[in-house]
């Protein structure tokens, strides 16, 4: 025999508002914040960013981690020389310290330190990075430098998966948070930023333009647990 269920409608005769009840908490308990920024300036940016990049990988292997198909740099995008991987750096150090604020009240830029690490991925047709997360940070996000047209389709979307355990349950239409899935379109230009618990992958690129872009983690550390 199956569970009963029951309409809200029809759970309480006669109550059908809280008008007369106090709500005493509103905690969005294990919840996985997604943050997005737009650059300025970002074409003229991304213009450079591809010159440096391309470069890199004409002199460089890369190297294989969850990407299958495409070009993987090296973590050293916070401390290459090229003016800009140095304008990039400083835009995403102040994404990173604005989240920081954001998400622990107590942090102290004269008491903390983000230490960061950052590289290049490039996708040509048929590239895409298996799904996976970022152990050992605490914030993880990609800069998009270019991204090929694809208005339908999921050609080179990014998709997030509920980290949450018991979540079977059926989605609500419409709604976020039962979901247990969520893709984004990137836009070039753009920042998006996010738990680096939260497992991820990205959608192989179906078009014949190269998808570019540069991801990033970070860790949040006391001085006297870096020193």
């Amino acid at each position: 025999m199956g569970h009963p269920y029951f309409w809200a409608s029809g759970l309480v005769p006669g109550l059908d508002s809280v008008s007369e009840i106090k709500q005493t908490m509103n905690t969005m308990l294990f919840a996985s914040p997604v943050l997005g920024f737009a650059l300025p300036d970002a074409d003229s940016l991304n213009a450079e960013l591809m010159k440096a990049s391309n470069e890199r990988r004409a002199t460089e292997p890369g190297i294989a981690v969850s990407n299958q198909l495409g070009w993987h740099s090296d973590y050293d995008l916070f401390t290459r020389p090229e003016p800009a991987f140095r304008v990039l750096s400083g835009h995403l150090s102040a994404i990173l310290l604005h989240v920081s604020r954001l998400s622990m009240p107590g942090f102290d830029a004269s008491l903390h330190d983000i230490q960061g690490q950052g590289w290049i991925n490039i996708n040509g047709t048929g590239g895409f990075n298996t799904p996976h997360d970022h152990s050992g940070f605490h914030w993880s996000g990609v800069y998009y430098v270019s991204v090929p047209p694809a208005p339908q389709g999921r050609s080179g979307l990014i998709e997030f998966l509920d980290p949450r355990g018991a979540t079977g349950m059926k989605g609500l239409e419409g709604g976020e948070f039962f979901a247990s899935k969520f893709q984004i379109r990137p836009v070039a230009g753009h920042t998006i930023v996010f738990p680096s618990y939260l497992r991820h992958w990205v959608y192989p690129n179906q078009e014949a333009e190269e998808r570019v872009s540069i991801a990033f983690n970070a860790r949040i550390v006391s001085r006297t647990q870096a020193a």
